[in-house]
């Protein structure tokens, strides 16, 4: 097909941020076989003369209409995309009537402003795609069931890509500087920053590693992928771990890097890892320093761990399949299958 995949590139950023998922669902996308053009949303909001994506935005919004008059693509697939409209959507289904209509979300969506502002774009998708299960996911699809709307969400997990997560740390020969790292904010995260300082304090004799939280400045580009690589194991810790299946998209940067992943039990990710052969679940703090004390004194199992992991997450998490199943759930339903 032709798609066009409208979502935040962030161009001007100069690859800090090459991670992120929209470089792999465009990657994914290109290996199913589809030709993918790239419109960087917040890139193109941002030409003007202050540099203001809020200034810009009517201005991306004219420049995707005529970006898809030029390429009448067969799937526009937006990647969160608050900047475009449903005025801006609507215009194009009207313009393009053969063409079907798509939206991922891999942030949080049990905000009710994120939710009211996805809703208001359901009755101009064919499908919507978020990487949380549960209530809040059943709550998009009662909104378009009682709507009799065509849209039919589902979920997906957050994508890995081989180019990006290539580490394989859990391959590695050298002796890790840390026996765990957490790469992630606490600003204005009073919960997330009373967790680490509890896991500081009770984590007495073990190598710990913070960037962008405890007052450690962030990590961008390769100085990410070398602060992982130096590291045994690592934490996926995310603002709510009560949500069925819901991520950052930090567990796919950890698994499939090959780090032993520590998660938190009550996400239920136990349904896409299985525990303790591939991922590790905890309660609590005290549970989690318990198990990494363990594996800091055993190293070889927690590169097993890792390696059942990266192994999982490259086979059924890439982004390659998870485009195909976007593909599949949007033109060919009968053949999709459900991640959970």
């Amino acid at each position: 097909m032709r798609v066009l995949h409208a979502a935040n590139y962030s161009l001007r950023r100069d690859g800090t941020e090459f991670f992120n998922c929209e470089f792999k669902f465009h990657t994914g996308l290109c290996q199913a076989g589809h030709y993918v053009y790239p419109f960087s949303i917040n890139d193109r909001a941002r030409d003007n003369l202050f540099g203001t994506s809020r200034l810009g935005k009517a201005k991306a919004n004219r420049a995707l209409i005529a970006a898809c008059a030029n390429i009448a693509p067969d799937l526009v697939l937006l990647g969160h995309a608050p900047a475009i409209t449903p005025e801006t959507l609507a215009t194009l289904r009207r313009q393009h009537p053969a063409a079907a209509f798509a939206l991922w979300y891999v942030d949080a969506v049990y905000f009710q402003d994120r939710f009211d502002q996805l809703c208001a774009k359901l009755p101009y998708l064919d499908a919507l795609f978020v990487t949380t299960a549960g209530e809040p996911l059943e709550r998009f699809r009662a909104y378009c069931r009682d709507r009799s709307l065509a849209c039919r969400p589902a979920f997906i997990p957050n994508p890995v890509d081989g180019g990006v997560e290539r580490l394989a740390v859990d391959e590695s020969a050298a002796p890790p500087r840390h026996d765990l790292v957490f790469i992630g904010t606490d600003y204005q995260r009073p919960e997330r920053r009373a967790f680490l300082d509890a896991l500081a304090a009770k984590a007495d004799g073990l190598r710990l590693a913070f960037a962008g939280c405890r007052d450690n400045p962030p990590v961008f580009g390769h100085e990410r992928d070398l602060l992982l690589a130096a590291s045994l194991t690592a934490l996926n810790l995310s603002d709510r771990n009560d949500v069925p299946l819901y991520s950052s998209d930090r567990i796919a940067q950890l698994t499939g890097n090959g780090l032993c992943t520590f998660t938190p039990a009550s996400t239920g990710l136990q349904t896409l890892f299985v525990p303790d052969r591939e991922m590790v679940f905890f309660d609590t703090v005290d549970d989690l320093v318990a198990r990494l004390r363990h594996f800091a004194a055993h190293p070889d199992a927690a590169r097993a761990i890792g390696r059942a992991g990266r192994l999982k997450a490259h086979e059924r998490y890439s982004g390659k399949a998870i485009a195909e199943f976007m593909c599949d759930w949007i033109f060919a339903p009968k053949r999709a299958r459900e991640w959970v």
